[in-house]
């Protein structure tokens, strides 16, 4: 440095010392002589502080005006290193005092807020909503950023005060927990606060947490207690006070509340009885079986299962009152005409709409499966996949599920049971439309199959709400999945240990992929049967996209590959060379007609045979998904055929109800309306729709974990306090699990990933030629070829004497005979009823063997003393008939990944609304609590 330039540093720092100098001077002056006036620094301090004195400007202008933190300098001095501990204490304490000052003003604000108080708060679907701890956070800064700032002092090292070393996530982690802690402060502060307690309370009954944990947690005020959230609440108890010499007894009153979990039940009835009373709605049931287990094995106390039934109701979509009418219903159903067989099948422009379906199945299959070389066509499949008009536009549908009933639907009058006891739980009764709107019920195929029953039974005899004539019976579409994969793997099973002589059969694909041996006489659960359908048939599609292309491999088919239209027509050739089944050569062949060895080649008729039946299975799962009930209904008329084909007759018999109804018995608006409503969508993003009876299903489970997760009381009435809140519960899982990060662990996993068995699939039909004509290649004598099911199924339905669509239309035209009688019951109800007349509660049946119409026949001349009469044996033989309608054996839906609702995705979209987290990823440490 330049002497100069060190000389006037130095000249500088001289002139400061000399005016500091002078300026301790003038202070040692200055408190001399007040000390010399007999005053002190205390009092001169207090004269400048009173506001009595009026020296604010004095205070101002000699501590704060012009001077940055000065005040604060002499606080940290007083304070500091170098203060004597006789000041530091003084001036802490005084500090302390002040802090702890401004947090209780700071938590009394909190707390009179009210946001806080879960009395004033409603526990409902939308409670969650409320409890969000980054608004709690924003709040606390607002009203308590004292409090906020102790704490978070509390959590915070100096090493975390520097940059860079707390991430993100820390941070905000940090932040949940002060928030938490200091909401945690609040509700010892007032029990009033309890807004959190409830939260995490309902989380942890939700999560399975036993009674023993909760009530841990409710004594180091984490949660509320267990009996704060399942307490029944009742009428004003009493107690009394005495004094200590026994003088002065009071007796007082107290109301207990309902507990929250019942607060939260009761508040979900409500909102579903709030959407029931619009009458736009629809409901669906089905049965859950519970085992109520006794503690000890004594006399008149064991284990039980009981059968009851859960039901769920939704607003319907796209939907209006005036187009519910009973009237238009009534008189649609009076002129419909016969099913037709032209209504079942395809016409022409379905039968071109359908195989471009299968086609675009085919494509998607390849996209998802062929490896990441085909993965940038699926925004071109998806681009030219084919919709139809009932495309269902997508929407986010509210469930609200309806209190467990200890009613058992296995029977026709429990199915009437469940809806009278559905109306009564909704309270429609005393609306203005009831009786006059169309009431919507979905379920499975036995349960609707028990309501016709019921309403031919009382068809003709009884009016109003037990003579059923006011309602439409939505079909379940899982359940006619479930049934297809079930016909699906009896047909191309094949003849178990066969080895290579039927290498194209689900039994060898099952063996080759060294999964758990399947038995026809002991299927599993639903979810393995579908699995091992699916991949058979990605293999095969992949498979065969090599052989049209002649590629050795899919790499080198990606390589050779000009675009996507060469893609498409692969596919076309995939579907037009094996999946045709005129190809087969043949249809159905009897088994006392084998053809000769030379005749054709068995493995690859069934090859072909599975091919189609798979795509179709496939392309009804997708059609689902993406909400197109145009390419629901052209499956349903295939499987009209097929299910007949299969042994599936009771599904071939609801598939001409279905398509029946909504072709013809119908009015085009309320068959619009079913069509629009028959899926739902909880998430309301796309290809996320889901069946209405798998949404139930999907509850069904729940409703049971959340029961058996805590040995409840072994009874239907807390049964019917959860059920209510399954939906919500589930919700609320989720939501905590996401918001307090923690990560979701239970039973389910990740979906597999397929690429190696679909590899080892694709190696086998290439070693055995299975999709290679080989004419001559038989099958051992006792293992029958696959038939054609919707050839077989057609025959069945039209060629013999008596044919199932002859029955079913002489049945369907003998009830709107009897609907067009007067009724017995409700439209005469000033004249005595007779013994010879049902009642609503013990209808008795009419007498199905009537002679049909003749043509021209008047409906008043039908009503003739012969009809009137009950005839006791055609009564009887009219229950058997309805009782021999039972079940058919099906595959069982037993676990969580039977009834996910993610389980049918096949999703082009990475990145799409498709995805499923958010349906289906909850938390499930439940269900390894209760194993």
């Amino acid at each position: 440095m330049a002497p100069g330039r060190l000389a006037a540093r130095e000249e500088r720092k001289r002139k400061r010392r000399e005016a500091a100098d002078a300026r301790r001077s003038v202070n040692d002056g200055l408190l001399a002589s007040i000390h010399e006036a007999g005053s002190s620094l205390y009092e001169l301090v207090i004269h400048t502080s009173d506001p009595k004195n009026k020296r604010g400007d004095a205070r101002w202008l000699g501590l704060f005006g012009g001077r940055a933190a000065s005040v604060r300098h002499i606080l940290d001095m007083w304070t500091g290193r170098g203060a004597t501990p006789a000041v530091k204490e003084e001036v802490s304490d005084w500090a302390v005092d002040h802090t702890v000052g401004l947090v209780r003003a700071e938590v009394r604000a909190l707390s009179t807020s009210g946001v806080y108080h879960g009395s004033k708060v409603p526990i409902d679907s939308h409670f969650l909503a409320r409890f969000n701890l980054s608004r709690i956070h924003t709040h606390f800064t607002s009203l308590a950023g004292v409090s906020l700032r102790v704490f978070k002092a509390f959590a915070t090292s100096p090493r975390h005060l520097k940059p860079g070393i707390l991430s993100v996530a820390r941070a905000a982690r940090k932040t949940l927990i002060v928030t938490n802690t200091m909401l945690q402060l609040l509700g010892e502060y007032s029990y009033a606060n309890n807004l959190g307690k409830k939260a995490l309370g309902l989380y942890l009954y939700a999560s399975g947490s036993q009674r023993q944990s909760i009530e841990v947690m409710s004594h180091i005020g984490i949660s509320e207690s267990y009996s704060g959230i399942i307490g029944k609440g009742g009428a004003p108890r009493q107690y009394t006070t005495k004094g200590v010499d026994g003088a002065g007894t009071q007796v007082k009153s107290y109301f207990t509340r309902p507990g929250t979990l019942r607060t939260l039940s009761e508040s979900m009835r409500a909102a579903a009885r709030a959407v029931a009373s619009t009458g736009v709605y629809a409901t669906v049931y089905d049965n859950i079986n519970m085992v109520f287990r006794a503690a000890e094995q004594v006399v008149g106390r064991t284990d039980a299962q009981e059968n009851g039934t859960c039901a769920t109701i939704w607003p319907l979509h796209n939907a209006a009152a005036e187009d519910m009418r009973v009237d238009d219903l009534q008189k649609a159903f009076d002129s419909a005409a016969p099913l037709a067989l032209d209504d079942i099948l395809h016409t022409v422009n379905e039968a071109a709409l359908f195989r471009d379906c299968l086609v675009h199945t085919i494509l998607r299959v390849v996209v998802v499966y062929g490896g990441p070389g085909l993965k940038k066509y699926a925004q071109d499949v998806n681009a030219t996949q084919p919709k139809t008009s009932r495309q269902i536009a997508v929407h986010q549908t509210p469930i609200h599920p309806l209190p467990a009933m200890e009613i058992d639907e296995s029977t026709i009058l429990g199915n009437g049971e469940v809806i009278e006891a559905t109306i009564e739980e909704l309270q429609v009764k005393t609306q203005e439309w009831f009786n006059k709107q169309v009431l919507i019920f979905a379920g499975d195929q036995l349960s609707q199959a028990r309501i016709r029953a019921l309403v031919n039974i009382r068809a003709g005899q009884e009016a109003g709400l037990a003579g059923y004539f006011w309602g439409a019976w939505m079909p379940g579409l899982f359940h006619g999945k479930i049934a297809d994969a079930h016909g699906l793997l009896f047909t191309h099973f094949g003849k178990p240990n066969s080895g290579a002589r039927n290498p194209g059969s689900l039994w060898f694909h099952n063996t080759r992929l060294h999964r758990l041996p399947i038995t026809l006489t002991s299927l599993p659960n639903y979810r393995t049967c579908r699995d091992l359908i699916f991949v058979s048939l990605y293999a095969r599609i992949l498979h065969c996209l090599l052989l049209v292309s002649g590629a050795a491999s899919l790499d080198e088919y990606v390589q050779n590959l000009s675009g996507f239209a060469q893609l498409k027509a692969d596919a076309e050739k995939v579907f037009d060379e094996y999946a045709n089944t005129r190809k087969a050569g043949t249809s159905y062949v009897a088994s006392d007609a084998r053809p000769q060895p030379t005749q054709g080649d068995m493995v690859f008729e069934n090859a072909m045979l599975f091919m189609r039946d798979a795509l179709i299975s496939r392309e009804y799962t997708d059609a689902i998904k993406a909400g197109d009930s145009g390419r629901i209904l052209l499956v349903l008329k295939a499987w009209a055929l097929s299910f007949r084909g299969n042994g599936r007759t009771k599904y071939a018999h609801e598939m001409l109800h279905i398509i029946h109804n909504i072709e013809k018995v119908w009015p085009p608006r309320l068959a619009r309306i079913i069509t629009d409503n028959w899926l739902v969508n909880p998430t309301g993003k796309k290809n996320a729709f889901v069946e209405v009876d798998l949404m139930q299903e999907h509850l069904n489970f729940w409703i049971k974990i959340f029961y058996r997760a805590h040995g409840s009381n072994s009874s239907w009435e807390w049964l019917g306090v959860v059920a209510p809140c399954a939906n919500v519960l589930r919700q609320l899982a989720k939501t905590m699990n996401s918001v307090l990060g923690a990560p979701s662990q239970g039973t389910r996993h990740a979906p597999a990933d397929l690429s190696t068995d679909i590899a080892e699939l694709m190696k086998s039909l290439d070693e055995h030629d299975v999709y290679r004509l080989t004419p001559g290649r038989v099958l051992d004598d006792d293992d029958e070829p696959a038939k054609d099911v919707i050839g077989a199924g057609l025959q069945m339905l039209t060629d013999n004497t008596t044919n199932p669509l002859d029955e079913y239309n002489a049945s369907f035209t003998r009830l709107q005979r009897r609907r067009r009688r007067i009724p017995l019951v409700g439209h005469l109800p000033q004249q005595p009823v007779t013994g010879a007349v049902a009642t609503p509660s013990t209808p008795e049946p009419m007498d199905t063997s009537e002679a049909l119409p003749g043509p021209g026949t008047d409906s008043d001349s039908d009503t003739t003393e012969s009809d009137t009469e009950l005839d006791s044996e055609g009564s009887e033989a009219e229950f058997e008939r309805v009782l021999a309608d039972d079940e058919e054996p099906t595959l069982q839906v037993i676990e969580e990944e039977d009834v996910a609702l993610d389980l049918d995705d096949l999703d082009l979209e990475e990145d799409d609304e498709g995805d499923e987290e958010d349906v289906e990823d909850v938390d499930d440490e439940m269900v390894s609590e209760i194993d």
